[in-house]
């Protein structure tokens, strides 16, 4: 099953389950006909013949087997609820476990637990590092919507493989029952602590999706704290800003897996409760950038949400003076960097790979 079918199953469940808990409530609030209506909602991904000519055929066959549940804004915290989100953690970690078994067991990664900082970190090993590498390690910070994922997930495992180091993946504390800033906070100190033991330019930053948002938030405490900034910095389908603005979010919703009334209630509801999310600190790319911001990389699709995040954090980055690349993949889904076979993915991985070992072969400072 792909991440793209996982996160339609897992929210058909969150559905499901508040449905069962809100039993009559919810059928006061929608009634039976707005019950139909709303069911009509979950649909298959629309896929044009002159949309299918330009990807591969694995990427067109995934999206011709998976779904999108779009439903009322007014609906969307009856499914979401603190106990739904709670019990749906477990859900997701059990059907992506398999898919982290298969890729540990392909490209014969070790994986550890420690501490650092007195957090959880799991250490993703290859069975061999790259020459003249030895001594670098990838901080990483997954993603999950903020209330999702473990530090063992596909993109911490793909990338040990891919770029051939040791990746240091934080297994940070999750909303609803952690919300802002507890895990920026629990990332900051694992990579204090790093930077202790590992030279900041052998130290390589990434993160996917929410966990985008956060490495750019961490690394921007961090440089606030005269901490050192790592050689570079890979971001796959960034969310850098919270707010739900920009022309994708429009667009392409309904098009992609992510959904904005979804995102939008995980934020406002259980990760930054009460808070304005245009703050720098929650939605990274109102903050201040500068050439001392490592070299970024940022991986992206033209069917993502947060294709506009991406491009406007490329422009700031450039406005800043600082060295980046902006990847982005034809008729790609948020998420789609982490099937492990996809060519499309393979492509872009490998692309990322290339900018991060290159800053650090070329001994390039920030």
């Amino acid at each position: 099953m792909t991440t793209l079918e996982n996160s339609s199953r897992l929210r058909v469940k969150l559905r499901l389950r508040a449905w069962i808990a809100g039993g009559l409530a919810l059928l006061a609030a929608l009634g039976a006909g707005g019950y139909v209506a709303y069911r009509s909602t979950y649909y298959a991904f629309p896929l044009f013949d002159a949309q299918r000519a330009t990807i591969s055929p694995e990427a067109t066959a995934i999206m011709e087997r998976s779904h999108i549940l779009m439903v009322p804004d007014f609906v969307v915290p009856l499914l979401a609820t603190r106990e739904s989100i709670i019990a749906g953690q477990a859900s997701f970690v059990a059907g992506e476990r398999p898919h982290e078994e298969e890729l540990i067991a392909r490209h014969g990664l070790s994986v550890d637990e420690i501490e650092i900082g007195g957090v959880p970190v799991v250490v993703i090993t290859p069975p061999a590092i790259r020459p003249g590498f030895e001594d670098v390690v990838i901080f990483n910070i997954h993603g999950g919507s903020f209330v999702l994922g473990s530090a063992r997930d596909r993109v911490a495992l793909l990338l040990a493989h891919d770029v051939g180091v040791p990746v240091y993946s934080v297994e940070y504390d999750l909303a609803p029952e952690a919300p802002f800033p507890i895990a920026i906070e629990q990332g900051l100190a694992v990579y204090r602590e790093l930077t202790m033991h590992v030279p900041a330019d052998r130290i390589l930053a990434t993160g996917a999706s929410s966990g985008g948002n956060q490495v750019l938030s961490i690394l921007h405490r961090a440089r606030d704290a005269g901490l050192p900034m790592p050689a570079a910095l890979g971001l796959f389908t960034p969310a850098a800003d919270l707010t739900g603005v920009g022309d994708s979010a429009i667009v392409n919703n309904g098009r992609d897996g992510l959904i904005v009334n979804f995102g939008r209630n995980l934020v406002d509801n259980f990760y930054a409760p009460g808070m304005d999310v245009a703050d720098p600190g929650i939605s990274p790319i109102y903050a201040d950038y500068g050439p001392d911001f490592p070299p970024t990389v940022i991986s992206i699709g033209t069917r993502d949400l947060l294709l506009s995040n991406a491009v406007r954090l490329d422009w700031k980055l450039e406005e800043a003076g600082v060295r980046r690349q902006l990847l982005i993949s034809e008729g790609m889904w948020h998420g789609f960097n982490w099937e492990p076979d996809l060519p499309e993915a393979i492509a872009a991985r490998a692309a990322v790979a290339r900018f991060l070992i290159e800053h650090v072969r070329t001994g390039e400072e920030n």
